[in-house]
């Protein structure tokens, strides 16, 4: 008798409309991955809210701090320590919160309501009152109770008084308006540009002004845009280089129509930016001959990761992370219009053809030494490359004049009149 073809068969499958009975473990791991998955999702999504929301905030503050001018006052404000006595040749001050400059052995200018001095690098503290040698050369002398103004310029107010020679006020033809400048006359016709660094002042620059002059040359202490009294940058911001160098270009064109053959450019900081971006774009750039920079601001990025770096994060206690940094930076470029391949000169350092003196403090806490080090690095046969030790940020020439002073009078001397 023959089988029923709907008779069952063993091993096939079940028949249509049965359920097999689940494997015991398989929807509880189902339900885990598909936990776990919104879970990381989740997260995700936090984490790259976070990382917006703290690099718009971080791009917020590369504005505020190194993009929107705030040019210095031609004094600068009284609040950096109060007088508590007053000796023969010496002061004794209490500082109004957290200021190293005053326990520095360093050379400083002072300044109060009524009169202008110098501090030698003499310190001796007590009870938290900082005595110092005083020299008062303009005014009266400070009286106990007065609040008093720290600044690494030294040469404070009038820069005849302050220099004691002769010195012109001149005003640069600018691309964009008059650029005031001071012209220190010399002998020779190679002319001496110094271009002070962010948010400063030409008084910055009459440092090293003090020792070119006694070797002969005529100098010229420049004002370029988003400066006190100069015309501001169309974009609003300060650009490190980009826009400025044609200021400093008028510069070198005026001390060419006023008796100059060749030139020195100094730059300080923001100042040895605009110096490279000159050196880079210019058509004058031929007419330098040697090229002197402190604490150049030579890689904007390098620099905002530096000072990053160095922030202390709630909570964490630590710098920004790299990765919140970066986001900062690319957030900043988008909304503030920053070019930061444009503000890096050490990517391409051709600009550079002519020998430069390149100082730097070790304890530089804006601009990182390695800047000035990879200038080295990258062109050894033209940069003289000197570290000044426990020397913060273009306080070279403070912490140690006459080792300055030396340099730069041997690094000149080829070139002077």
């Amino acid at each position: 008798m023959r089988k029923s073809l709907s008779a069952p068969v063993t091993g096939a499958a079940e028949p249509s409309g049965v359920t097999a009975p689940p494997v015991a473990g398989k929807r509880p791991r189902r339900r885990l991955r598909r936990a776990l998955r919104s879970s990381l999702a989740a997260l995700g999504t936090v984490v790259v809210l976070v990382f917006v929301a703290g690099g718009w905030y971080f791009a917020g503050q590369i504005r505020s701090g190194a993009l929107v001018p705030d040019p210095a006052a031609a004094m600068p404000a009284y609040n950096d320590a109060k007088v508590t006595g007053v000796s023969a040749g010496q002061v004794q001050l209490r500082a109004i919160g957290d200021r190293t400059a005053l326990v520095s052995h360093e050379l400083y200018g002072i300044a109060w309501r009524g009169g202008i001095g110098r501090l030698g690098a003499s310190v001796t503290v007590s009870g938290g009152v900082v005595t110092r040698p005083l020299t008062v050369t303009e005014g009266s002398g400070p009286q106990v109770g007065q609040d008093v103004a720290l600044d690494r310029a030294y040469f404070l107010g009038d820069p005849r008084t302050a220099l004691g020679i002769p010195v012109r006020d001149v005003i640069v033809p600018g691309p964009l308006g008059p650029l005031p400048s001071w012209y220190i006359p010399g002998r020779g016709s190679t002319f001496v540009v110094a271009v002070h660094g962010q948010n400063g002042s030409r008084a910055d620059v009459l440092r090293i002004i003090d020792i070119v002059h006694r070797l002969g040359f005529p100098a010229l202490a420049v004002s370029y845009r988003n400066d006190l009294g100069a015309y501001r940058d169309p974009s609003g911001y300060l650009r490190y280089g980009q826009s400025e160098w044609r200021d400093l270009q008028a510069a070198v064109r005026w001390s060419l129509s006023h008796g100059a053959r060749h030139v020195v450019l100094v730059g300080q900081s923001m100042g040895g930016a605009i110096v490279a971006s000159f050196l880079e774009h210019s058509s004058l750039a031929g007419k330098v001959t040697r090229v002197v920079l402190d604490a150049p601001m030579l890689d904007f990025r390098a620099v905002v990761g530096y000072q990053a770096g160095r922030r202390s994060l709630p909570l964490i206690g630590t710098g920004v992370p790299a990765p919140l940094t970066w986001t900062a930076e690319e957030l900043a470029a988008v909304r503030f219009g920053v070019n930061w391949s444009a503000t890096d000169y050490l990517g391409n350092t051709s600009w550079l053809k002519v020998p430069a003196l390149v100082t730097h403090g070790a304890n530089d806490t804006r601009v990182p030494v390695s800047v000035s080090a990879r200038l080295k690095e990258l062109r050894p046969s033209l940069v003289t490359f000197v570290r000044f030790p426990g020397a913060g940020h273009l306080e070279s020439w403070n912490s140690d004049l006459p080792r300055y002073t030396a340099l730069l009078e041997s690094f000149l001397a080829p070139v002077a009149p």
